[in-house]
C-alpha cells in the first residue's frame, strides 16, 4: 500500500480464490464460468498463461464482485503451473525427471526457462557485489512489465518505461551494442521513447556503429541491458580504465601519506586481490577507474576502500 500509494480500500485480492485444473483448456472454462457466476472489474484481468511472467510464473487472475459489492481475486492455472509458482522452475523439472523413470519417453528441456537462468547467471558475472546482484534480480522479477513484438511476432517481456534500447538488448547484446535507430509501429522514433503494450519494434543497426553511448544508462530499465552497456564499456575501454585506476590510487596513497612501494608489496598485494576476487593487479586497476566514470560520488570511492 505504502509503495503504490493505495489505500485499503484499493487493495482487491485481501480474499482470494484459487482454481486448479488439469489442462489449460479447463483453465478458460473455468474463467467462463466465474465470470458467469459473478460480475469481473474492468482492467482487473490479467492473462499470464498465454503470456507467462519473466519467471515462467503462469495464471489466470481475475477480480469480481461478490454478492454484498466486496471484491476478490480468482486465480486459475493447472496444476503444473501451481507446482512452479510454489516451489520455482526446479519442481517442474524434478516432476518431468520422476514421470520419466518407467516410461519411454523423451523429457523435453524447455529452453525459454532456461534461457532466463543462463540470463541471470551472466549478470551475475560482470557484478562483484551480491547485494547488487540480489537487487538486480528482485527489480527484474518483481517490476510491472510491458509486452512488445518483434517484427515477426515473437513477445518479449520489458519492465515499465523500457525504450527501444532495452528491447534491442533483449535480442542480443551485439544488436543493442550496433543499434543506431528504431522503428515503433513501422514509424521512426527516438530510440529513448517509452514502449506501450502491444507496440511493434523494429531496431535498425549498423556496422560502423561506434557502440552504445554513456547516456544509454539514463533511459534504460531492464537490468540485463544496463549490464551489458556497462560491460562493453569496461571491455572497450580496459586501457583506458587501467590508467585512470592507477592514477586514481595514486592520488588516493599521497592523500593518506603513503608510497606505492610502501603498500604494494607481494605479500600485501596477493590477500588484496583474493579479497575483492580480482586476478590481477590490472584487472584491479581497470576497476576502479572503470567505475569512477558512472558514479557520482568521489573518484577516489573504490581506490580508499582498496
Amino acid at each position: 500500500m505504502k509503495r503504490d500509494n493505495k489505500t485499503l480500500d484499493q487493495i482487491y485480492d485481501l480474499f482470494a480464490l484459487r482454481i486448479l485444473v488439469n489442462s489449460i483448456k479447463d483453465c478458460y472454462t473455468a474463467l467462463g464460468v466465474v465470470h458467469e457466476m459473478y460480475s469481473p472489474m474492468p482492467g482487473r484481468f490479467k492473462d499470464y498463461i498465454s503470456v507467462p511472467k519473466p519467471n515462467m510464473y503462469q495464471s489466470i487472475h481475475t477480480t469480481l464482485l461478490g454478492d454484498k459489492g466486496t471484491p476478490f481475486e480468482v486465480q486459475i492455472r493447472t496444476w503444473e503451473m501451481h507446482r512452479v509458482a510454489e516451489y520455482g522452475i526446479a519442481a517442474h523439472w524434478a516432476y518431468k525427471e520422476a514421470s520419466y523413470f518407467g516410461k519411454k519417453a523423451n523429457v523435453k528441456v524447455e529452453e525459454d526457462k532456461l534461457a532466463w537462468l543462463r540470463e541471470s547467471l551472466e549478470w551475475q558475472k560482470d557484478m562483484q557485489d551480491p547485494q547488487e546482484f540480489l537487487n538486480t534480480l528482485k527489480t527484474e522479477l518483481f517490476e510491472d512489465e510491458v509486452y512488445v513484438f518483434t517484427p515477426k511476432g515473437a513477445i518479449k517481456t520489458l519492465p515499465r518505461g523500457a525504450t527501444p534500447i532495452d528491447f534491442a538488448y533483449t535480442i542480443h547484446a551485439e544488436i543493442g551494442h550496433h543499434m543506431t535507430g528504431c522503428k515503433i509501429n513501422s514509424k521512426m522514433m527516438p530510440i529513448i521513447t517509452p514502449l506501450q503494450n502491444g507496440d511493434i519494434v523494429e531496431i535498425i543497426t549498423s556496422d560502423n556503429s561506434k557502440g552504445p553511448s554513456r547516456d544509454w544508462l539514463k533511459f534504460v530499465k531492464s537490468s540485463s541491458a544496463k549490464n551489458k552497456i556497462l560491460s562493453w564499456f569496461k571491455k572497450a575501454q580496459k586501457a583506458e580504465n587501467l590508467e585512470k585506476g592507477k592514477e586514481l590510487i595514486e592520488k588516493e596513497l599521497k592523500r593518506i601519506g603513503f608510497s606505492h612501494n610502501d603498500l604494494f608489496k607481494p605479500e600485501y598485494v596477493e590477500p588484496m586481490l583474493d579479497k575483492y576476487k580480482y586476478k590481477t593487479i590490472d584487472e584491479m586497476y581497470a576497476a576502479v577507474g572503470f567505475r569512477s566514470k558512472f558514479s557520482s560520488k568521489s573518484n577516489c570511492k573504490d581506490a580508499s576502500r582498496i
